[in-house]
């Protein structure tokens, strides 16, 4: 297709030699015909030849024209590695978002242009075009990127302020102005900004290569889920597996910030790998459930350290993964070593629960129920209790004891009236009692329905009664008019949002994020935005407009207002990826509402990033099955269509391992698949399976997301 295309490229121009023949084929005609071609080369996956079609379709047409503004536009958004032509061809109409796509498409080769630009004062938001122009040259031009920020007139405000910061250093730093990149450190560290803070040490760090080490361990130890530590582990690696003491200063802001693989990269190629990269390594493989190679760690670790400051816990995990790998036995003698080796350890009085959960996992319910009673028994004000009382109600559900299963769940829900195990018990509690000829249990169904009429308990419960299914309730009133109708009328959008609105059109998101909020400030309220926001496709900061206003007129909401809070949020890189991946885009939108609240730069505690909150060590893994290893580095996470093409490839895995089964998915994907068939999956009913699940994040993840998409298959009916 693209010879074809370079062909019929070459005989247009060849018309152009007979513009004296009545068969002329005119230059717009020519133009419709090159479009065309590029069309097709876009389709197939060409996009720097669709670009360069484009580029000449717009150059047969009059310079002004609204034509050669549209296709320098097809232009600039098919380029892949860019093109100074249609960034110039871009920038012959300077409206409002041109400048910063030039910028886009033409890269620093485009700054002469720009710089014309910005001195003849054709630009809006010109001290925003300022910024962005620096940033593409901070790197290949540090002295231009410094002329362009001195181009800035005004402060920013809140991220574009600080990229401004971090840009003027790294253009010092480049450029060898000692003076600036003094004041410059100085101005980051009088913040309370680590994440700065972190980027200031890494920039620094890698200005000064293999002698910036301890620069590289403060920025891991300030942001250890940073977008910047890929290279520096790079630069770094030689080093980390030579010196064992180098790399223990790395072990715990890698293994926070979700390196797990760089962790277990440390932990089996050092020559003399520390003791507790070691120790993190096997909690590594235990974590993405390859026990049997966390079981090999571990189990090397007490072999040469057994009196190590870790060995109690790796003892604890060792004896899991033995459990999970089937090896019930093998897992209880470590249990046994672990209490006669360690009796004052701070978790010994976790160990009944430790005991009796493995056995229930592997099938001996027998055997655990007096585990669990010692737990409730022995250690009243342990943080597992509720757990294993709430197992000891199960375990005799399992081995038929029903009459004392009733008597033990309704003793639970007496006492755990804030346990996320009391909905379930609640719902075991009303089955059982009816299935005994006790309809009493009835009223307990009911109740929870009532109580807790979004939990997945209360939806077992409504399946098990034949009451119809939960759906939200909404109306057709324009948002607008139901916020007027309900005394909280839109504020007109200041000033502020309509530069915010430029910039977000620009693809400048979290700068336009920042002059939304002082949008906010300036009418006095998020929801004064909300109807701005619905209609702009604003989704960081929609949902929480509409929470301030959700409660105005009860029940009573307009389908614009769910819309608002559910967003179908990066709509077309959604429907792309879950289309590539056989998913339903209102799963991935249900998922990535709990996992970020659209917000691209998300993370957690644990190293997850992103609008789908992925894990680097899990990232490495997608991107290997799907060979896009090249091109992957935990850094680009936080990239929206990067997360979610990453997340939709996970999260459509885990759907086909667990038969799209929504919480077992959910489960899979929030716990790990390997917990979510430690809990039952597959083997057992959902309501049981549900139940099972220990880890309170995962168990409240599975609800809320559940209930999401509850919620998004009605409210977005035209994704069905």
């Amino acid at each position: 297709m693209k010879q074809i295309a370079v062909i019929c490229f070459f005989v247009f121009l060849s018309c152009g030699t007979v513009s004296d023949s009545p068969e002329f084929v005119s230059g717009a005609e020519r133009s419709f015909l090159m479009e065309a071609a590029g069309d097709s080369l876009l389709v197939s996956g060409e996009g720097d030849a669709a670009s360069l079609m484009f580029t000449s379709a717009a150059l047969l047409l009059q310079p002004g024209s609204a034509r050669r503004a549209e296709l320098a536009a097809k232009a600039s958004d098919a380029s892949v590695s860019g093109s100074v032509t249609a960034a110039r061809l871009l920038l012959e109409t300077p409206g409002g978002i041109t400048p910063f796509r030039a910028l886009r498409t033409g890269g620093s080769r485009i700054a002469p242009d720009i710089m014309s630009g910005l001195i003849a004062g054709r630009f809006v938001l010109p001290d925003y075009v300022a910024l962005m122009a620096a940033e593409s040259l901070v790197v290949t031009d540090p002295a231009c990127a410094l002329e362009f920020l001195q181009m800035i007139r005004s402060e920013f405000p809140g991220k574009a302020e600080k990229d401004r910061l971090l840009t003027t250093y790294r253009a010092a730093l480049g450029s060898g102005d000692i003076d600036l990149q003094q004041q410059c450190w100085n101005t980051a560290f009088d913040s309370d900004d680590d994440m700065l803070k972190s980027k200031f040490y890494h920039f620094r760090g890698m200005a000064r290569g293999v002698y910036g080490f301890n620069d590289f361990v403060d920025s891991f130890n300030l942001w250890p889920a940073g977008d910047i530590h890929a290279a520096a582990y790079q630069l770094l690696r030689d080093t980390l597996l030579a010196d064992s003491s180098l790399a223990n200063m790395v072990a715990d802001p890698f293994y926070s910030g979700g390196l797990w693989n760089e962790v277990y990269d440390l932990a089996v190629n050092s020559a003399f790998p520390p003791a507790h990269i070691v120790y993190l390594g096997g909690r590594t493989r235990d974590r993405l459930g390859r026990h049997d190679l966390a079981v090999e760690i571990l189990n090397g670790y007490l072999d040469r350290w057994p009196g190590g400051s870790d060995a109690p816990n790796a003892c604890i995990y060792l004896a899991r993964d033995l459990a999970a790998l089937g090896l019930v036995d093998q897992a209880m003698q470590k249990l046994d070593y672990y209490e006669n080796t360690w009796p004052d350890h701070s978790r010994i009085s976790n160990l009944p629960w430790y005991r009796g959960s493995l056995l229930a996992e592997n099938g001996f319910w027998e055997r655990s129920i007096p585990f669990f009673a010692e737990t409730v028994s022995r250690y009243p004000a342990n943080t597992t209790v509720d757990d294993a009382q709430f197992y000891g109600c199960l375990a005799l559900m399992k081995t038929g004891r029903t009459a004392e299963a009733i008597e033990a769940f309704g003793n639970f829900n007496s006492r755990w009236t804030q346990s996320v195990y009391r909905p379930s018990s609640r719902y075991w509690y009303g089955v059982l009692k009816m299935q005994s000829g006790d309809e009493s249990g009835r009223g307990v169904l009911e109740r929870l329905i009532t109580d807790k009429p979004f939990s997945l308990p209360a939806a077992f419960a409504r399946q098990y009664l034949g009451v119809p299914e939960w759906r939200p309730f909404y109306t057709d009133e324009p948002l607008e008019i139901w916020m007027a109708r309900n005394g909280k009328p839109s504020s007109v959008p200041p000033q502020s949002a309509v530069d915010g609105l430029i910039l977000l059109q620009a693809g400048c998101r979290k700068w336009a994020l920042d002059l939304f909020r002082l949008a906010e400030e300036e009418v006095g309220s998020v929801y004064g935005l909300a109807d701005f926001y619905l209609e702009n496709d604003v989704w960081e900061r929609g949902p929480s407009a509409a929470w301030q206003i959700w409660s105005l007129e009860g029940d009573n909401r307009p389908l614009d207002l769910w819309r608002l809070r559910y967003p179908a949020a990066w709509t077309d890189d959604v429907t792309d990826a879950t289309a590539q991946f056989n998913m339903d885009p209102k799963l991935l939108w249900s998922i990535m509402k709990q996992e970020s609240a659209f917000q691209p730069e998300c993370f957690s505690s644990a190293g997850a990033r992103g609008l789908i909150q992925m894990i680097p060590s899990t990232s490495e893994y997608v991107a290997i099955e799907h060979g896009w290893q090249d091109s992957y580095t935990p850094d680009i996470l936080y990239d929206p269509a990067t997360s979610i093409l990453y997340g939709t490839a996970c999260i459509s895995g885990y759907g086909e391992d667990f038969n799209w089964d929504i919480p077992g998915t959910l489960a899979g994907y929030n716990g790990g698949p390997h917990n979510a068939v430690r809990w039952g999956w597959g083997t057992v009913s959902t309501e049981e399976f549900f139940s099972r699940i220990t880890y309170n994040e995962t168990k409240k993840y599975v609800e809320i997301v559940s209930h999401n998409y509850d919620i998004y298959k009605e409210i977005w009916p035209e994704f069905n």
